[in-house]
């Protein structure tokens, strides 16, 4: 048995990138990005008149795109070695937590009046791409320190 073992470099912008592989563990990424937009900014807001029913699978047509990204990083993740799985769980961690802060601290700001209420990270989209650029920040952190 001769299977390659998966590199979190194949999905990073730089050398080792793999457009292929990168679609095949971020493509469901995409998929609740354009579905977010498209029902949070061009479907829901100008047809209030739709059924309630049709509404409500648009409005969480990104959350199983997500949970199919999720399961689509688990399974990329379970073909790494132990250093790399172990990176790539703390970066995903981090990545994880640190939108839940910024997303509760910009909601709290807004409500306080400090920031104005565009800064409210609410949109499926922008959730999806903080996660995305904190996960880049995490794996240079936690790459750094087993080096």
């Amino acid at each position: 048995m001769n299977k390659k073992l998966n590199l979190p470099e194949e999905v990073e912008p730089g050398h080792h990138y793999s457009f292929r592989t990168d679609m095949q563990v971020n493509g469901w990424s995409w998929a609740a990005a354009l579905t977010s937009f498209v029902g949070e900014v061009i479907l829901l807001p100008h047809h209030r008149d739709w059924p309630v029913a049709l509404r409500a699978v648009i409005a969480l047509a990104p959350l199983v795109a997500s949970l199919l990204w999720v399961r689509s990083v688990v399974q990329w993740m379970r073909g790494m070695d132990e250093l790399q799985r172990r990176i790539t769980t703390a970066s995903s961690v981090f990545a994880t937590t640190t939108t839940l802060f910024v997303i509760a601290a910009s909601h709290l700001l807004v409500v306080a009046g400090v920031l104005p209420i565009r800064f409210q990270a609410t949109a499926g989209f922008v959730i999806i791409w903080l996660v995305v650029c904190f996960y880049i920040v995490g794996r240079a952190i936690f790459n750094r320190r087993y080096q």
